[in-house]
């Protein structure tokens, strides 16, 4: 039978969540910019509006991206680390 040794998670930097919380805030900020602004009263730009638009989104996505993977390297756990396996032994036996 095999026994999983498991340890206690490590500590969570405090930065990395207060730099999600300030990420997830920017997406916020991205978000209303494209909703309010760019399809209520898109009169308010000169020519470029499907520009403005893109490079809101893209803004949206980019902080989404950097969140995922800050959220993945801090939070979630690596099982590799929590397992710990017995050494395999094998006993040499002579052939009858």
């Amino acid at each position: 039978m095999t026994h999983l040794i498991r340890s206690d998670a490590p500590a969570r930097p405090v930065s990395v969540g207060i730099a999600m919380w300030a990420l997830a805030f920017a997406v916020l900020f991205f978000s209303a910019l494209f909703a309010f602004i760019g399809l209520t009263i898109p009169e308010a730009f000169t020519t470029n509006e499907q520009t403005v638009l893109a490079v809101w989104m893209g803004m949206i996505f980019l902080i989404l991206a950097v969140m995922l993977d800050l959220y993945r390297k801090y939070y979630v756990p690596d099982e590799m680390i929590h397992k710990k396996r017995r050494p395999k032994i094998v006993l040499r036996r002579e052939f009858r």
